[in-house]
């Protein structure tokens, strides 16, 4: 600071070393990392230079200090007050703008009114440090981002200042001006405590509806290197880790309040929006005081699978397996309870009815569908259930080599998934294969056993073993599968009835010769939707049955299983009946009756038993969810012709067993023939020039196996179209460094369980990764709100990261020109407002297309903006790096390069297109 007196001061050194791209990011006075006579020697030659010139008012003098920390060279001078003077005054207590200010009106620095009568006077208290808040997106090469403030919230707290430039809620960040926000600048006694107040005050930032680079400087501050005062002008460029995000959402509410205004506006997974139901309230299980008692868990964990195996045997009444948690919803409500309502009840009924035998709560299609359908992680869900229900056996579906997907994988990837699953809770596996093949389930067997649970076996009955007229599958064959099961090392046997079609009579003849060819326990699986399955049950239990499938009644029957109190009180004053307090059954029960009503949407609600099914044998769990996809496909009026179908399809694939992932084949051919309405004679007469479902072709190409009694060879050959099927292919092994890097890449958990979801569904569990970054962690909201938004005026309180957070919906506007509706929130008490496109609304209205950053030649524009001036063409042949075209954004022109060589497929913007970050500028193949 000079002034026209002749008089030259100091304000003692920053260090500016924290750059990118010769910018700075982080400054610091003093430069208190550098010795002490190096900074001494700097201000000297400072104060030399502006001495020399009569420099008059404030200024920067800049040098480069040398690694050895013993030289320096003079850079340049600015004559000017700089955005970093904030930390100079916190160390010196000068008002620099102040002063420079009675400089020029002609004061001398020695005046009263400025106070600095020597260098002497220029103290040096403590370390200050300036973080300049921007909307730089870090992992976008620092590129602006632009939108509207939605949420703003600033630190604070002792030895804070903020200066702030656009930053308050409703501010609207444009490609225009500078995208700083704030200037933060944090001040204490040393450097430590300073780094310690700034990364608090950066903590305690919401921005919401912008990136910004918080995350990035607190990257920074972190770094040991920083810390220790030794990163020079490249530690950024070297050192990339640095721009990684964190794995959690910054501003959870924000990923909340985006997926309630869509839901709201668009409905649940933009199917229309619908008008939010009044729902009753649940009856409220509060056992949440009480432990578990001793159950069927401690008792495997004491006796082991073989002596466990023998204590089911020994058992005077029959063993009741709850399917509430799995088949009964999936069955009935298309797999869609959440794990919220879950929770709810499963500790209670642990502690109230510790007498049954096992849960079935994981595995089938609970799998996929959490990811597709819930947002909810699976793995997450199994070990909720695991603490909260521990005296009762977890049973899980498995399919063989499918695992819980629909294709073989190889036994790495199988084993994995298993041990997984034991080690997150699972008990007891019922290993099935879709056709009935015992070699695709030998190696889960051998996995079961080697982790110490157990393996309970389970071929698929299809057809009626005492139908004179259909004798493919006889009983004899089933009996000839259960040896060859129990040799393989199954602990029990089960009887998988799919789709309801054993009968009393047939049960009571099946069972009876089980009991005789095999020494093990018998396990009873059916379903309820003919009408007679709870008689079938009656009939079992008289032949000897060890288990039967059942559950609670408000989501029994149909195409479920059969109710459990119903059976119950079915085999009174029998000596088989199960002893189990009905009046706590019930009181669950109350329980669901109301939560079944939020699941209306997917409820195949049926109401009277389907006889129909001895003719079709669609399988319960397939029943709901094709009738579900018949409508999507707009065959909704046509189902009962659909069910005939799937009968003709079957019948036309050699009457196989149908059940996941067979069933799927089955239903698939069937609605691919009613759409496009087809015949069999169609299919024998044209097949040879149409393109049939994948999964068809996958099925006669071999890749579920081969069914019993093999392919129609006529078919086969017409849907392969000559070509000869890879019968039995084994699975190509999984590139497990190729997994890695797309896990990295996709931002996934490190974890065993992500990686192994990610072999068995890589592309559901991307896009379940994707929305999770997108809206944060969804199973915090209630049922109602997750699946119809909420209304304006409603208030709904909800527990995000430990603490509870009210949010109301105030108003929503209606549709703007372009499609867009306003939508105002409140969180705890805070005005907060999204914009959310009605696509009801903008029908018509040119959409803009996202990039998909998994694709490597999907273009996406880097910053909002402009397209100033388009380079390529539709059609051009591009090597990698050719340019493409040149976008602007805050007066910053950038050249868009070809991400790889091909051609140019298409251009999706015409020169003087507006563009968003993440906007498709072309497409390269």
């Amino acid at each position: 600071m000079g002034d026209e007196h002749g008089n030259v001061i100091h304000l003692n050194e920053r260090d500016c070393s924290i750059q990118r791209r010769h910018q700075k990011v982080i400054e610091m006075a003093p430069a208190w990392s550098l010795p002490k006579k190096l900074r001494q020697n700097i201000c000297a030659a400072a104060l030399k230079i502006m001495k020399n010139v009569h420099y008059v008012n404030a200024g920067t003098v800049e040098f480069l200090a040398d690694q050895d920390e013993e030289h320096f060279y003079f850079i340049e001078v600015n004559p000017r007050v700089q955005v970093e003077h904030t930390v100079t005054e916190a160390i010196t207590d000068i008002d620099i703008v102040r002063t420079q200010i009675l400089v020029a009106e002609g004061h001398a620095l020695s005046d009263p009114e400025i106070g600095i009568k020597s260098q002497e006077d220029i103290p040096c208290n403590g370390v200050a440090i300036q973080c300049r808040i921007t909307t730089e997106d870090p992992q976008n090469n620092f590129m602006p981002d632009t939108g509207k403030i939605n949420d703003y919230r600033s630190g604070g707290g002792p030895g804070i200042r903020l200066d702030a430039g656009t930053a308050y809620t409703g501010a609207v960040i444009t490609p225009y001006y500078d995208s700083l926000l704030v200037k933060v600048t944090a001040h204490a006694n040393n450097a430590p405590e300073t780094i310690y107040r700034m990364l608090r005050c950066l903590d305690e930032f919401r921005i919401g509806g912008v990136k910004t680079n918080i995350y990035f400087l607190k990257n920074m501050l972190l770094d040991k290197n920083f810390q220790a005062g030794s990163c020079n002008v490249n530690y950024i460029d070297h050192h990339p880790d640095l721009l990684n995000a964190p794995q959690v959402i910054d501003e959870p509410a924000a990923g909340l309040l985006a997926y309630i205004g869509e839901v709201t506006v668009n409905g649940f997974h933009g199917n229309g929006s619908n008008p939010k139901p009044r729902f009753d309230t649940p009856v409220k299980l509060n056992a949440a005081d009480e432990a578990c008692p001793s159950g069927t868990r401690q008792l495997l964990e004491e006796l082991g699978p073989e002596k466990f195996s023998k204590w089911i045997q020994d058992q005077k009444q029959v063993l009741l397996m709850d399917t509430t948690y799995r088949d009964a919803h999936q069955s009935l409500l298309a797999t869609r309870i959440r794990t919220r309502d879950i929770m709810q009840a499963i500790h209670y009924t642990a502690c109230k009815v510790p007498q049954i035998y096992a849960f079935e709560d994981w595995g089938g299609a609970t799998f996929d569908v959490a990811y597709r359908f819930l947002d909810e992680d699976p793995w997450e869900r199994l070990r909720k259930m695991r603490e909260a229900a521990p005296n009762i056996l977890f049973q899980m579906l498995t399919r063989g080599a499918n695992t819980v997907g629909y294709t073989n994988y190889p036994p790495e990837v199988v084993r994995q998934f298993l041990a997984l699953a034991a080690k997150n809770g699972v008990d007891v596996f019922r290993i099935f294969d879709c056709l009935n093949q015992l070699d695709h389930m030998t190696l889960s067997i051998d996995e079961v056993r080697k982790q110490g649970k157990l393996a309970e076996t389970a071929f698929c009955y299809t057809g009626d073993i005492l139908d004179d007229g259909r004798q493919k599958y006889t009983l004899k064959y089933y009996t000839n599968l259960a040896k060859e099961m129990e040799k393989a090392g199954a602990n029990i046997i089960a009887i998988k009835d799919m789709a309801g079609l054993l009968k009393p009579e047939a049960a009571y003849t099946l069972i009876s010769a089980l009991k005789d060819a095999v020494d093990l326990p018998i396990h009873l699986h059916s379903h309820e939707g003919g009408g007679c399955t709870l008689y079938t049950y009656a009939k079992a239990a008289e032949a000897g049955v060890d288990i039967v499938d059942v559950a609670t009644s408000a989501l029994s029957n149909g195409t479920s299983q059969p109710s459990m109190t119903a059976f119950i009180q079915a085999l009174s004053n029998n000596p088989r009946q199960p002893q189990m307090d009905i009046e706590e059954l019930e009181t669950i029960d109350r329980y669901w009756q109301i939560v079944r009503a939020y699941y209306a949407g997917v409820d195949g609600k049926m109401t009277s038993p389907n006889t129909t099914v001895f003719q079709h044998e669609m399988p319960g769990g397939q029943y709901t969810n094709l009738r579900q996809q018949a409508k999507g496909v707009g065959l909704g009026d046509r189902w009962p012709e659909v069910c005939r179908m799937y009968a003709k399809v079957n019948e036309m694939f050699g009457d196989v067993i149908k059940v996941t992932p067979s069933s799927k084949v089955v239903g698939d051919m069937t609605l691919f023939m009613v759409q496009n309405n087809l015949t069999e004679k169609d299919i024998y007469e044209r097949g040879e020039t149409m393109d049939f479902p994948k999964s068809v072709v996958d099925f006669f190409d071999g890749k579920l196996g081969v069914p019993y009694g093999g392919f129609p060879e006529k078919l086969q050959k017409i849907i392969l179209r000559g070509e000869q099927p890879h019968l039995e292919t084994p699975p190509a092994p999984i590139d497990q460094e190729k997994v890695t890097q797309d896990m990295k890449a996709l931002r996934m958990p490190e974890t065993e369980e992500a990686r192994s979801s990610y072999c068995i569904y890589p592309k559901v569990y991307k896009d379940y990764i994707q929305r999770y970054h997108q809206y944060g962690d969804l199973s915090i909201l209630d049922t109602p709100t997750y699946f119809f938004g909420m209304k304006p005026g409603e208030e709904s309180w909800l527990r995000i990261g430990g603490k509870m957070v009210l949010i109301r919906m105030n108003y929503i506007t209606p549709p703007s020109d372009d499609g867009f509706r306003e939508i105002q929130f409140e969180v705890n008490g805070m005005p907060r407002e999204i914009r959310v496109r009605d696509k009801a609304a903008s029908e018509g209205a040119a959409i803009i297309r996202q990039a998909d950053p998994t694709v490597p030649g999907e273009v996406a524009a880097t910053l909002s903006g402009s397209v100033l001036r388009l380079i390529a063409a539709k059609g051009d042949v591009v090597k990698k790096g050719d340019p493409l075209m040149v976008t602007e954004a805050m007066k910053m022109e950038t050249t868009i390069t070809a991400p790889i060589a091909g051609i140019v497929k298409e251009v999706c913007v015409a020169a003087g297109s507006r563009i968003t970050s993440g906007d498709l500028l072309a497409v390269i193949e």
